[in-house]
């Protein structure tokens, strides 16, 4: 079929052209000097305004109107292509040329900004260019088009479909519940203290071990070190993790399972998807899901450190010789309400993400000034979470979102954590020997499921239609409290 080829061809030209920008974006945050910010920026705005001339070229439109039209005779994976095709290039024809330079830009600039910003612990730093991104973001959902709120534009980029109301409601589910968690399972459990250092390379190297028991294959992938962990695709054998190391944290452990979640998702993408744009995650509320998944589900259970802690001890002698087992699955299960998203218990991490929808929202509707983000944050972190903000280092600029100008990201964590809690009561019924399973070590066990029944798939199957298939209904927050109520009972006594 000629114009199926000629679309597959096409797609297989755009991807090219992201994953150069995706290699650009990963040099940025792990090895580019910092004088060469300026440069690095002009070089985005270029390239991202020649692949968007190629995005919406009339020539892409006319194909995917012949394609759509023999859409009868298509197999399943044809239909897909065509499906996700169609959508980007809508997106993409609603914004002009010179608005992807510029907002290409801005985010190169941005993220510069903020890595200053953050190590002086100085929003000030920050927040001219912030102030200019959260203008484009605006800009950009009037451009895309929204039904109810702008926000909704945003948030359709990440989870297709997903409006403000559905996160509204979403966290309106949530919030009563889990602060009722908080205030019955907060201070029952020690957390865990450090008077030693790790060694940087001890940790690297543990975080490595675990993601090959995890089953990540380090011929298509590699780890390095960042300001803010994260995975990328650089190609279909080329999927990247990195992974940040503090002195007396455990970070190298949850970040490496947290990303090496996000990066079997990638590398189990199916070969014949390779190369188009079906060779990626449906979304980023399922992309967080395995991710979650990963570095809570399984990382921070009993079964999985009866195999894996003694290692550790091994690995860490000074900081872990003299702590008994059930100490540590306790302590790093510790529900403390805290400053850090991402060093966050289950109980209160949803918390975190509703302090910074509610400001997204906010921001893009126009109630609520750049400025005015330091107290606002602060004032939010005090009625959620109890806790004060001391640093903007550890507040309002701890996460590198908002300079990539991903505005409608953060509410995809939670939706992420729903999902996880159903994906593992499915897998449970798979495998009802699930515990023995990660008490084994047989991680590859989990990931060869995960594979066949979500990554696999890549971007053929709908979100919600996907996670359906795999745990027989939609999306809810009735799996994932059910989940925690007992996970924290049990762990409480």
């Amino acid at each position: 079929m000629h114009t199926l080829t000629e679309l597959k061809k096409y797609s297989a030209e755009l991807v090219d052209l992201h994953h150069t920008l995706a290699l650009m974006q990963w040099d940025q945050e792990v090895r580019m000097p910092r004088r060469a910010a300026e440069g690095r920026a002009g070089q985005f705005a270029t390239l991202s305004a020649l692949v968007h001339r190629r995005e919406v070229a009339e020539e892409l439109g006319a194909l995917l109107a012949q394609a759509e039209a023999q859409q009868e005779s298509l197999s399943v994976e044809d239909r897909a292509l065509v499906r996700v095709m169609r959508r980007s290039y809508n997106q993409n024809t609603r914004l002009p040329e010179e608005f992807v330079a510029e907002f290409s830009r801005l985010t190169s600039q941005a993220q510069m900004a903020w890595l200053e910003a953050r190590e002086q612990s100085d929003f000030a730093i920050f927040q001219p260019l912030l102030e200019r991104l959260v203008v484009l973001s605006r800009q950009q959902a009037e451009y895309l088009g929204y039904a109810a709120h702008p926000y909704d534009a945003l948030l359709d980029l990440y989870e297709e479909g997903l409006t403000t109301v559905q996160v509204e409601s979403m966290f309106a589910e949530l919030q009563a519940p889990l602060v009722a968690m908080v205030k019955k399972f907060a201070g029952r459990l020690a957390p865990l203290a450090f008077a030693e250092p790790f060694a940087l390379a001890g940790q690297e190297q543990f975080a490595e071990h675990l993601l090959v028991a995890m089953g990540f294959d380090f011929s298509r992938g590699c780890l390095a070190r960042s300001a803010h962990p994260f995975t990328t695709t650089l190609g279909h054998h080329d999927r990247r993790i990195t992974n940040r190391y503090a002195p007396k944290s455990l970070d190298f452990i949850f970040g490496a399972l947290h990303e090496g979640g996000h990066a079997l998702y990638e590398q189990g993408i199916a070969e014949d998807l390779a190369h188009s744009h079906l060779d990626d995650g449906v979304s980023l509320g399922i992309h967080e899901s395995q991710s979650r998944f990963w570095e809570n589900v399984v990382g921070r259970s009993r079964p999985f450190w009866q195999r894996f802690y003694p290692e550790l001890q091994q690995a860490f002698p000074a900081q872990f010789a003299h702590t008994e087992l059930g100490d540590f699955v306790r302590g790093i299960n510790a529900v403390t309400p805290g400053l850090i998203r991402v060093d966050a218990d289950e109980l209160t991490y949803n918390l975190h993400v509703l302090v910074r929808f509610e400001i997204e929202k906010a921001l893009i509707e126009g109630s609520l000034e750049v400025a005015e983000l330091p107290l606002v944050w602060r004032e939010k972190y005090r009625q959620y979470l109890g806790v004060e903000v001391e640093s903007d280092a550890d507040g309002v600029l701890q996460d590198i979102h908002w300079a990539h100008g991903s505005f409608g990201y953060f509410p995809t964590y939670t939706i992420g954590n729903l999902a996880s809690a159903q994906i593992w009561e499915a897998y449970k019924r798979y495998d009802a020997d699930f515990s023995q399973t990660l008490a084994d070590g047989n991680l590859v066990k989990v990931k060869e499921w995960l594979r066949k029944e979500i990554h696999g798939h890549g971007s053929v199957y709908l979100p919600q239609e996907l996670l359906v298939r795999v745990t027989g209904a939609p999306l809810s927050a009735r799996h994932f409290l059910a989940y925690l109520e007992e996970k924290f009972s049990t762990l409480v006594g």
